[in-house]
């Protein structure tokens, strides 16, 4: 038997808010309808929903939604697991990253427990609660824990070995009939006496035979009988025996889920929900129609509610869900005209979503059969007030307003790809100069790459033979209207195009191409590309970032371009290369850059990126993922949004967009304690304002510029470093000439 140190956790458990919850300078987005768990709270008609995007409550009686929870407003984690409600009406709430919530359903305050979460076990999912007596028992990744109902405290060491089944079999569900505790694994079925030392694993039996192998997902106490489902079938014991179930049609079908419930069995078998009696188990009657069913529950008012792995709760044959994104998953993100963000899946079953700001309209075949024959859409641009929304398989969407038109391989001349002339791949779009929209294809049959729109019109630019068998997708244009293309495959770097005006005149095209060596011996990949504003080109790879800050030379000179500059960041006093592995990149109204990496979260760069401003990952911030792969950032608001896969994460900045004219200079706080960590916020100022801060008596105590958007600081200090007396201070903002001028006033007292 392999041998493995028991240690008893110590427990730890707050009875306060978690750090991030009420983080006003957050707002997460999540789709909340693939539901992993349903507790039915039997006082009320309250239905607690646990899904990949965080928990819910619903009504059963009004079909509402009564409240919803992530990690901002309570959750450690919003990959939920698990739920069930104890006997003092407390909802435990189990999370793929082991972390346990417990609400109290009087109070509402909450609860965490730590110590799996905190655990140097490697699988820490919290699969499955259940209560017996004064005692929860936690299905896990790793086996099972005994945790007392009462206090929470740990109860015994883990339950690691389980019979003759591997050390850290991970358990999926539990459940106990006549003081046997019977576990489903993914080995098989464990079963031991509750009397006996569950850490000895010579205690427990194992089967595993029949139609279950193994990935026992799920089992059930019913008319003194044990019911276990798996990915291959579904069998029962009936204390001396295990047996097939009855129904030949039953017995041998992926048993996602048991539940007995008012006298009857009701199990998940394939894609439908059935239930049988006691009195006739071969005996089945379909329950519910076919669907993607991951769960189900008993509620005192509706019966038995299944839950979706894709549709939320069904209710009376309504499905019940909050409005959200259509999944977690954001492969671009970009903000129109209107301050509405659009988003694109990713993968291929989810279509793109916009968001207004309060609701969120999802785009697919079902909803928007418009679209075209493929919801697979990998990127989304906008500009001249429309939105491109481009996709593999249907190709490019564009949405006008309330009008919707796909073009594809059989109303165009878009290409599709060698395998499938049908297939259209479009994976990447921008807007130039000219209003001319740009689309690049990720693979074609026509031997052209690269497309123009322009009047309604479709051309293709034949592949300069530089490119080879590349495969192209983000574009991003400069002020010379040259086109920079991220490329991959065969031909991985960054391709450059200039038509010279010409659409229609191959003459007088110029194309170059930076490979990945050029880059840097390091880099294997070229994963986005900008324009910032002072037109260089920004170009996230998998070692860092690289900087052309002469694109006009590259095209004046294709077969030798300006070399890329690597991007450092000033440590102390040394420029240290930043190595990052950089999947996505953006730059806001000030200029400043934010880049989205694989693994640590967002690094917020000074305009010329030397200087590190902040870093935003899951530990510092209740950011959904360290894998950001989208960034836009709003320039009528200053809201940062990251888009990731597991939601999108949205953060409150200053960077807004200057006001047109001076209409009135507001100062917050006001009054302003000083000395102070937090600076004078100046908000209502034009482009690149000019300020100064001047006393009642006419000196000046300290002018400074603005940062270049509607917001400046003052530190509370004088043009000596010393702090302001206390007074009635006027802040003046001007324009460079002095012909727009704008006024204010602060008090500001000395502590």
């Amino acid at each position: 038997m392999t041998n493995k140190i028991f240690v008893i956790l110590t427990i730890l458990f707050i009875s306060a808010k978690i750090s991030f919850s009420q983080n006003s300078k957050w707002i997460n987005y999540t789709d909340f309808k693939n539901i992993s768990s349903i507790a039915s709270d039997n006082t009320n008609s309250n239905l607690y929903c646990a899904s990949s995007g965080g928990l819910y409550i619903a009504d059963a009686a009004t079909e509402k939604i009564i409240s919803k929870f992530t990690n901002l407003n309570g959750l450690i984690n919003n990959e939920l697991t698990a739920l069930i409600i104890d006997n003092n009406r407390r909802l435990w709430i189990g999370a793929s990253d082991g972390s346990i919530s417990i609400l109290d359903l009087q109070t509402f305050e909450w609860s965490y427990i730590f110590d799996i979460k905190n655990s140097t076990e490697t699988n820490k999912a919290i699969n499955y609660f259940y209560q017996s007596g004064n005692f929860m028992f936690i299905a896990t990744g790793y086996g099972i824990q005994k945790v007392s109902a009462i206090n929470f405290s740990f109860i015994d060491a883990p339950y690691y070995k389980l019979g003759n089944y591997t050390i850290n079999t991970p358990v999926y569900s539990i459940t106990a009939n006549n003081n046997i505790l019977y576990a489903a694994t993914k080995a098989g079925v464990a079963y031991a006496n509750l009397s006996l030392n569950l850490n000895n694993p010579q205690v427990w039996t194992n089967f595993n035979g029949l139609s279950m192998f193994s990935n026992v997902k799920t089992i059930e106490s019913y008319d003194n009988k044990i019911f276990a489902g798996s990915t291959t079938g579904f069998d029962y014991f009936d204390g001396i025996n295990w047996q097939p179930y009855p129904n030949s049609n039953i017995a041998t079908q992926n048993t996602k889920f048991i539940k007995s419930a008012s006298g009857k069995l009701y199990f998940i078998s394939g894609s439908t929900v059935y239930f049988t009696q006691s009195t006739d188990l071969n005996s089945v009657t379909q329950f519910l129609p076919s669907n993607n069913y991951s769960t189900l529950t008993s509620n005192n008012l509706r019966g038995v509610v299944a839950g979706l792995s894709d549709n939320g709760i069904m209710i009376n044959n309504d499905f019940v869900f909050p409005n959200g994104p259509f999944t977690n998953i954001f492969n671009q993100i970009v903000i129109d005209e209107n301050n509405s963000l659009w988003a694109a899946g990713g993968v291929t079953n989810a279509g793109f979503y916009d968001f207004d700001g309060s609701e969120w309209e999802n785009y697919n075949r079902s909803t928007h059969p418009e679209i075209g024959n493929s919801d697979w859409f990998q990127k989304i641009r906008v500009g001249n007030g429309n939105v491109w929304a481009l996709g593999y398989g249907g190709g490019p969407t564009l949405i006008q307003g309330s009008t919707v038109f796909n073009y594809n391989t059989t109303n165009s001349i878009l290409p599709g790809i060698p395998s499938d002339p049908a297939f259209c791949a479009s994976s990447g779009g921008s807007y130039d100069n000219s209003g001319v929209f740009w689309v690049s294809f990720f693979s074609t049959n026509t031997g052209r790459s690269l497309y123009a729109f322009v009047e309604n019109q479709w051309i293709g630019f034949v592949n300069p033979s530089i490119l080879g068998q590349a495969t192209l997708s983000d574009i991003a244009v400069d002020s010379y209207n040259t086109k920079w293309i991220v490329s991959s495959g065969s031909r991985s770097g960054v391709y450059f195009f200039n038509e010279n005006g010409t659409l229609t005149n191959p003459a007088d095209d110029v194309s170059g191409f930076y490979d990945n060596a050029s880059l840097g011996g390091d880099v294997t990949n070229v994963n986005s590309v900008i324009i910032e504003k002072n037109n260089e080109v920004w170009i996230a790879t998998n070692n860092g970032v690289f900087i052309i800050n002469n694109p006009l030379a590259a095209v004046q000179n294709p077969n030798q371009p300006p070399a890329p500059q690597k991007l450092g960041i000033i440590s102390g006093n040394l420029k240290v290369p930043f190595t990052e592995n950089c999947i996505s990149i953006t730059n806001d109204i000030l200029n400043d850059k934010w880049i989205g990496t694989e693994t640590n979260g967002v690094f917020h760069l000074s305009p010329d990126g030397s200087t590190l401003i902040e870093q935003l990952n899951t530990a510092k911030t209740p950011i959904l993922s360290n894998k950001i792969i989208s960034i836009a950032v709003s320039t009528k608001t200053g809201r940062a949004y990251f888009g990731t896969q597991k939601g999108l994460s949205s953060y409150a900045t200053d960077a807004i967009e200057p006001v047109t004219d001076f209409d009135k200079i507001i100062a917050s706080p006001n009054p302003y304690l000083v000395p102070s960590d937090v600076n004078l916020k100046i908000d209502g100022l034009i482009e690149n304002s000019k300020i100064k801060i001047v006393s009642l008596s006419g000196t000046i105590i300290d002018e400074f510029d603005s940062p270049g958007g509607r917001i400046a600081f003052w530190d509370g200090r004088d043009d000596k470093n010393e702090v302001a007396p206390t007074g009635i201070y006027i802040i003046i903002a001007y324009n460079k000439d002095g012909s727009k001028v704008g006024t204010g006033k602060v008090a500001v007292v000395k502590k």
